[in-house]
């Protein structure tokens, strides 16, 4: 699909707070101007071709790392129908004229093709796909990747309402008919689903919130053939983000032209497939620890639907210490939270050193707490510890920097109960996490039980702390939570908001309860540890806020001390 018409633009800056780039080694989405014969010409670095074997321009695609392309999976087909096999398929990045590759261009092999699974060729839903390179992505001023769209990044319905727009650039069909040489650029405005859906009726059985919008100018500027599997650009904080891959325009019944200018381009929405695209394009942006099998569950949309709330039905990544006191009775008493299978999290206070106390084992793979772990009758793992770190700046007397790192003796068998839970590389958006606990005053066997929490103000938290004689600090690595209930009401990127419950919550959990949340991808659902409870108070407190430690804040530590003291690679194993 193609432009109708070159448009002049003017770049308006989003500035939304506390929005970090998806990609952080290298400077993504740094849109440049380069001064040519012609006079100022943009240069979009990420923008590239994709060729058929015979070197036939096919459509677009984005950079999105030194290894990866996003597409259209319909880009990927010949004739719509047929997969094309990675041996057909060339990329030319850093060109802009295609009737010559300069000293800029880059021409790059495929590898492999990993297209969306649920893609349907009929109807072009869930059009997403990758293009892993055989040689590397050089980068430089022509060459560059696009930023993926941030988690804590501005809603489209909020961009609809201060009518910002983003920008399409391709290669596409022109007015002639024939595919132009240069690439050309416009801005398009989003649509909302009511009015594309009365306005291009040919989209109404495939508008699916969250999965697609659509963006349009009604009779200026438009995309036609060949521009599939360009991307929707949009600024933020002066960084351009990808919100958009084009899937499908409209043809038109004017035998003078091939697209309608008229009517509305429908794009799939990246955000949606955001957590697939990072498991197979960038494993460490997926999971700190780099395990693409980390934290999998199934994603049913019904039964979310039903829900209100995405979470997991089971925790086979929740462990929990096994303990001798004073050599006379053996305990389980604390969490831990399996991340690899040669360590687990536990809370530093767990394994600080107490005369009256040894640590036996980690127990894995069990949600009741009651038969002896010794036995060989129940289906879980026991393993001893070889080594426990704990960061320099935790203090026994304090309350910051409650996280330890356990080295098991031996790897854990991976299987259904027993599974690395993910570790977030940043912090994600999330309107509720669930609590998984062990509570000390349910009777043996203790079932694992959930419930909702939602994030508060540290300043709101402190400063109850503070009134009974506790200090603490944003400095360690500390986060604050309150009970919640799921509300009825909708919010605008279709989750529920998780508000505050009136109910007191009396029961106490043992020691390092985790606290989780889930993303998903339309496949699977991806738990992610934020935390473990750090301290709360003892007594049956209606508002009092409960502390947990900041396992993202100290996820550089995590992940420098698991790379260290690793005795194999499971990445590839899990992978």
């Amino acid at each position: 699909m193609h432009l109708i018409t070159s448009a002049v633009f003017v770049l308006i800056v989003l500035s939304y707070p506390n929005v970090q780039a998806a990609t952080q080694d290298v400077k993504c989405g740094a849109h440049r101007f380069e001064r040519t014969a012609d006079g100022l010409v943009s240069i979009w670095p990420w923008h590239v071709a994709l060729y058929n074997k015979s070197m036939d321009y096919i459509a677009g695609g984005s950079i999105i790392n030194e290894w990866f392309v996003l597409t259209a999976a319909h880009a990927t087909f010949r004739d719509g129908r047929t997969p094309l096999q990675p041996d057909e398929l060339a990329i030319v990045s850093g060109c802009r004229d295609l009737r010559f590759f300069g000293d800029d261009a880059q021409q790059h092999e495929v590898a492999e093709i990993i297209r969306y699974p649920l893609y349907n060729v009929r109807t072009r839903m869930n059009d997403v796909a990758l293009l892993k390179v055989k040689s590397i992505i050089r980068f430089n001023f022509h060459v560059a990747p696009i930023c993926l769209w941030p988690d804590a990044g501005p809603t489209l319905e909020s961009i609809a309402q201060r009518q910002d727009q983003g920008i399409v650039v391709g290669w596409g069909l022109s007015v002639n008919g024939t595919f132009s040489h240069l690439l050309r650029e416009t801005s398009l405005s989003l649509i909302g689903f009511e009015s594309c859906a009365e306005h291009t009726k040919s989209f109404q059985p495939l508008l699916a919130k969250g999965r697609n919008y659509c963006a349009g100018n009604r009779g200026g500027a438009s995309v036609c053939k060949g521009d599939s599997g360009g991307g929707m650009f949009f600024l933020i904080d002066r960084t351009w983000h990808i919100r958009g891959i084009v899937n499908q325009g409209t043809p038109t019944q004017d035998t003078r032209y091939l697209c309608d200018p008229k009517k509305d381009v429908l794009f799939m929405d990246v955000t949606y497939y955001r957590k697939w695209i990072e498991r197979h394009a960038d494993p460490e942006r997926h999971n700190l620890l780099g395990l693409k099998q980390c934290g999998m569950g199934h994603y049913d949309e019904t039964n979310v639907r039903h829900n209100k709330f995405v979470h997991s039905e089971r925790h086979p990544w929740v462990a929990h210490l096994y303990y001798s006191y004073r050599n006379e009775i053996n305990v389980s008493d604390c969490h831990a939270v399996l991340i690899h299978p040669e360590f687990v999290l536990a809370p530093a206070r767990c394994v600080y050193h107490k005369p009256d106390r040894k640590l036996l084992h980690v127990i894995l793979g069990e949600e009741l707490i009651g038969p002896n772990p010794l036995s060989s009758d129940y289906n879980f793992q026991t393993v001893r510890v070889s080594e426990v770190f704990m960061d320099g700046r935790f203090d026994f007397e304090k309350y910051g920097y409650d996280v330890s790192i356990l080295h098991l003796a031996k790897q854990v068998k991976i299987g259904n109960n027993t599974r690395p839970v993910c570790l977030p590389s940043l912090y994600e958006h999330s309107p509720y996490f669930n609590l998984a606990a062990w509570y000390r005053r349910d009777s043996h066997p203790k079932a694992l039980k959930s419930t909702l929490m939602r994030s508060i103000r540290f300043n709101f938290c402190s400063t109850q702390y503070k009134k009974q004689l506790i200090n603490i600090t944003e400095h360690d690595r500390l986060n604050c939570f309150q009970h919640c209930d799921i509300s009825d009401i909708v919010q605008s990127d279709g989750t529920h908001s998780c508000e505050y419950s009136e109910e007191k919550h009396c029961k106490i959990p043992i020691s390092g309860a985790p606290l989780f949340y889930t993303k998903h991808d339309g496949i699977n659902t991806y738990t992610y540890l934020f935390g473990m409870r750090s301290f709360g108070s003892a007594d049956c407190v209606a508002q009092m806020s409960e502390v947990y430690s900041d396992v993202v804040g100290m996820g550089p530590w995590i992940k420098r001390m698991v790379e260290k003291h690793t005795r194999t690679s499971a990445v590839g194993r899990l992978g």
